[in-house]
């Protein structure tokens, strides 16, 4: 058998802090970009692992 994985299998760990600085950083290169006059109307988020981000994002 086998020990390799398959990409997909393969982690990709994030901590806390990071998802934040990452998260605030993104909310700070979308402010004023948004198509309706420059705001935004809503967050989608993908709910396998950005819920935290969209909230912070929010």
């Amino acid at each position: 058998m086998s020990t390799d994985l398959l990409p997909h299998e393969k982690g990709f760990h994030v901590s806390w802090d990071q998802i934040h600085r990452d998260a605030r950083a993104l909310a700070w290169r979308l402010q004023g970009q948004g198509p309706d006059g420059g705001n935004w109307r809503a967050v989608v988020a993908i709910t396998r692992g950005g819920m935290a981000p969209a909230m912070i994002v929010a």
